[in-house]
């Protein structure tokens, strides 16, 4: 299995788990009702920098209060922190929508 990441010129930004480009691209236009990747960039993402990228929780921002104790490690782009791109992949075997930079 393979992450594969949909880039518009737009910024926004979709990544998608699936075994291979085909399934990927199949999946990705199914899932978003997408008419056609003509304006998408689709790339493989390398497997040495899974462990760089984060699932975030978009429910979960990092406190603002300098006084509030917690662990800035747990945080990214200001938000908490679920597991890394390589954690999931570690556990999931199905083609799926993993994380997406619109919402």
């Amino acid at each position: 299995m393979w992450i594969y990441e949909f880039s518009y010129s737009g910024g926004e930004t979709d990544w998608v788990f699936a075994p291979n480009m085909k399934e990927a691209k199949d999946f990705y236009l199914r899932f978003t009702g997408c008419g056609d990747l003509s304006a998408t960039t689709v790339k493989r993402v390398p497997k040495r920098k899974w462990s760089e990228m984060y699932l975030l929780d978009p429910n979960e921002s990092e406190p603002y209060d300098d006084d509030e104790e917690y662990n800035e490690d747990d945080y990214s782009c200001g938000l908490k922190i679920i597991e890394t791109f390589a954690e999931y992949a570690e556990r999931n075997t199905t083609t799926d929508m993993i994380a997406t930079t619109e919402y």
